[in-house]
């Protein structure tokens, strides 16, 4: 009977399952520990100790193999762009956030302490190029 390890611990629950489905399309059987306790609350992520990935310990050098394999990294870089391209400058470092431009005045600002409101006034969402700060 093999001994099942815990093979390494990660801070996101996210992360974890990235690495878990990654070894399971490879064909090496894995599991995940206190991933549903510091999803539900990521206060106890360190008194945990992250969430576990388990295998077993005759796979080693497999899980090794396949995590070192640069042709199925993804960069983080990558993920964040999107296919919008600025029309600008050309650039395609993107997102679909509030706008930076149209914030609301002073005036709005007094009205919501006078109403003792949390800001319920609707934002904008724009596409805003983060290279040259240009909003479309």
């Amino acid at each position: 009977m093999d001994k099942i390890i815990v093979f390494n611990s990660y801070y996101n629950p996210i992360e974890a399952n990235i690495v878990k489905t990654r070894l399971i399309d490879s064909g090496v059987q894995c599991f995940l520990s206190d991933e549903n306790m510091i999803t539900v609350n990521p206060l106890y992520n360190q008194a945990l100790g992250g969430v576990k990935l388990h295998i077993f310990e005759k796979d080693i050098d497999l899980v090794r193999s396949i995590l070192e394999d640069k042709d199925i990294e993804l960069s983080v870089e990558s993920l964040e762009q999107s296919a919008e391209i600025c029309p600008q400058c050309g650039s395609n470092h993107v997102g679909f956030v509030q706008s930076v431009k149209n914030k609301p005045g002073i005036l709005t600002l007094l009205s919501a302490l006078f109403l003792m409101l949390l800001y319920p006034f609707q934002t904008k969402k724009v596409y805003h190029c983060f290279n040259c700060n240009h909003e479309f």
